[in-house]
């Protein structure tokens, strides 16, 4: 937010700053140890939220993380607002152009500490839950000592490099007053200590979902290869105890053949996907999605060369451009597979079409595929990609499949999601969509 106004006034930190209290100096330390804990960073972002609150009296603040992968600030914690303002907030996201618009100079009042005392021209639309009393925005400024509406502080936290990754703003204090300058200096070494507690917290979270991978993959082996292998041991044992007539035995064997078939195809769909948690973000580059799915809807029509299957593809004459690997044939081949397989009807039909889908402010291109299968049902639809689906939650023996989509479509960046064909009625089909990032080969 930039200021135009050269008869606003602005605050100017005291010329013989006041010594810190007592208090910040001895409370600072007691809560270091608290949040430089090592645990998940919404905790620790939660902790150094309310710490900021009870010991520099302040109001309402927001805490901004950088997400590394989309290099958008977040918001992460919204503090001291209701329920349905908080929610509002959370949904937040800073480029980097807007996070330098508070940065301006002539918001600096100290090192990584920005005063913004914006006009009521100047605040940015779709940005109103922030403010309490917005009928104030317009209150004229009588003293610059005097927290406006329309004011907030912004404390960059930098890593142990000296880049930015979040932020800490202010938007009400307590008393209604602007920190004196021994305040704000004492906030300012808090939030460089945040900081590192923030970056110790990010490390930590990632190590943890590493582990959570390992024991997913763990789980893996330990069911369903040794399902499959029950099964060959089954279907050989009655091999043997029918010896008689020849058609049970081969019929017998045939079975124990396609289990020891599905013992090898899960097995370097395991290794497939371990090669994607780890590697899948790497070795990137553009790819033409109207090529992926032709050569995908080829595949699939091989592998059911005795099914009628009709695959209806229309892309038209554009181009479509992502980021991606060799791998991303599996996330489509594997959609398109299920939604062969899991189709009753004498004929398959299958549409699939590339459109635009857009979250500000990046851009998508969005791949649907329509079936007229069995559907998924409303309280399946968040679980079908999940990590690990056991039991009751599995809406059919989807094996790995979809987790592999999952994993492929997040190391791109992108989203994936399911919704009825027909609107309110999961029976009549399910289209599946993924959204990968728009880039541009000029």
């Amino acid at each position: 937010m930039m200021q135009n106004s050269s008869s606003k006034p602005t605050y100017k930190p005291a010329l013989t700053p006041c010594l810190t209290p007592p208090r910040f100096a001895g409370e600072m330390l007691g809560v270091l140890a608290d949040i430089m804990s090592v645990e998940s960073l919404d905790a620790v972002l939660q902790k150094i939220a309310s710490t900021i609150a009870d010991l520099f009296a302040m109001r309402t603040l927001v805490i901004g993380v950088l997400d590394e992968p989309e290099q958008m600030y977040r918001v992460r914690v919204a503090y001291g607002y209701e329920g349905g303002r908080e929610k509002k907030i959370k949904k937040f996201t800073y480029s980097q152009e807007r996070l330098n618009a508070d940065l301006d100079q002539r918001h600096k009042i100290a090192e990584n500490v920005y005063l913004v005392r914006q006009t009521p021209e100047e605040l940015i639309k779709g940005e109103e839950p922030f403010y309490t009393n917005l009928a104030q925005a317009h209150a004229p400024r009588t003293d610059p000592s005097i927290w406006h509406e329309l004011d907030y502080l912004r404390f960059v936290i930098r890593n142990r490099g000296g880049i930015p990754i979040g932020f800490i703003e202010i938007n009400e204090s307590v008393s209604d007053m602007i920190p004196d300058t021994a305040t704000i200096e004492a906030m300012k070494i808090f939030s460089q200590l945040a900081g590192v507690a923030i970056e110790n917290a990010a490390q930590y979270q990632r190590q943890f979902e590493i582990a959570q991978r390992s024991r997913f993959l763990s789980d893996i082996i330990a069911h369903d290869i040794n399902n499959y292998n029950q099964a060959v041991t089954s279907y050989l044992q009655m091999a043997i105890d029918g010896l008689g007539p020849n058609e049970r035995t081969v019929a017998y064997l045939e079975r124990a053949a396609a289990s020891a078939w599905g013992i090898s195809g899960l097995i370097q769909r395991a290794n497939k996907l371990i090669r994607i948690e780890e590697e899948g973000a790497e070795s990137l580059g553009p790819l033409e999605l109207g090529e992926v799915l032709k050569e995908c809807v080829d595949e699939v029509t091989r592998n059911n060369a005795d099914k009628p299957v009709r695959f209806d593809v229309k892309l038209g004459t554009r181009r479509y451009f992502v980021m991606g690997n060799e791998l991303a044939n599996e996330i489509f081949s594997n959609i398109l597979e299920n939604a062969v397989t899991y189709d009753p009807h004498e004929v398959v039909q299958v549409d699939v079409t590339i459109g635009e889908f857009t979250v500000e402010p990046r851009r998508y291109w969005c791949v649907s595929i329509a079936d007229h299968g069995i559907g998924i049902p409303d309280s399946k639809k968040n679980v079908v990609f999940g990590r690990f689906i056991t039991g009751d939650e599995r809406p059919h023996s989807i094996g790995l499949g979809l987790t592999t989509v999952r994993a492929l479509v997040e190391a791109y960046h992108g989203m994936v999601w399911v919704e009825d064909r027909v609107p309110g009625d999961p029976s009549k089909g399910s289209i599946f969509r993924v959204a990968l990032p728009m880039v541009s080969t000029k």
